[in-house]
């Protein structure tokens, strides 16, 4: 029964065609590798997975690795030493006003670490810690930036306080890709949604393009890294392919 219903699945849903185009965008990250990337600025870094991925893409590119957690910073560190200059680590969070704020350490899995102040309910989930915050824009103006720039941007339910944050920057920026939620958590966190992410990007001017990665519950898709792309970059992507 698990057989056929696999065999089903790949004959219908798996031609040649679709597995190649799915490789494709995979490896060419929706025809970003087209254009010539060279900053990264990796938003809520973590453990570096997203800033490994970029660094094999964009060869060229200066990746800086953004993240609140001390202990992850150090390990990002780690790698960075071996990755002759091309990587910088930055041991802070970004939102929209500087500040010393509580940054919230998720017990269970560090990667949903917030600013957020979690509910009551809740806390009990989280190590409290106190981090330095800055405005993307701040950031940007103390960093040697060269275009074309590409931000991410997973900042687990903060993701629209940083981009009100760093309105001068995204006039600069070619492209973002930011964790985009589908529906509004009912646990009411606050969370900003797809829409509300596409609504605050077009007004400087990107379009949606993608979902580098897609989350589902039972079929149903409930969360992506979203590709916005200025305008003018989405027809050069379009031209070179």
């Amino acid at each position: 029964m698990l057989a056929s219903s696999i065999f089903k699945f790949l004959h219908k849903g798996l031609h040649p065609k679709n597995l190649i185009d799915f490789i494709e965008m995979r490896r060419k990250l929706l025809g970003l590798t087209s254009l010539n990337i060279r900053t990264v600025l990796d938003v809520g870094a973590n453990k570096g997975r997203a800033a490994r991925s970029y660094r094999r893409l964009f060869p060229d590119a200066t990746v800086y690795c953004i993240e609140p957690i001390p202990a992850l910073c150090e390990r990002l560190q780690r790698w960075a030493r071996t990755q002759g200059g091309a990587v910088e680590v930055l041991n802070q969070a970004l939102s929209l006003e500087p500040s010393e704020s509580s940054f919230y350490v998720d017990k269970r899995n560090d990667i949903w670490s917030t600013l957020l102040e979690p509910s009551p309910e809740r806390v009990s989930r989280y190590d409290e810690i106190r981090v330095r915050v800055d405005t993307l824009d701040n950031l940007a103006d103390e960093l040697e930036l060269v275009d074309d720039i590409l931000i991410k941007i997973d900042a687990e339910g903060s993701d629209l306080q940083i981009i009100r944050g760093g309105e001068k920057m995204l006039r600069r920026t070619t492209a973002v890709i930011v964790e985009s939620v589908f529906y509004p958590n009912p646990l009411g966190d606050g969370a900003p949604t797809f829409e509300d992410i596409r609504g605050e990007l077009g007004a400087h001017g990107y379009v949606y393009r993608g979902n580098v990665r897609i989350a589902c519950r039972r079929g149903t898709p409930m969360l992506a890294d979203v590709l916005f792309v200025k305008r003018e970059a989405a027809q050069r992507i379009v031209d070179l392919a």
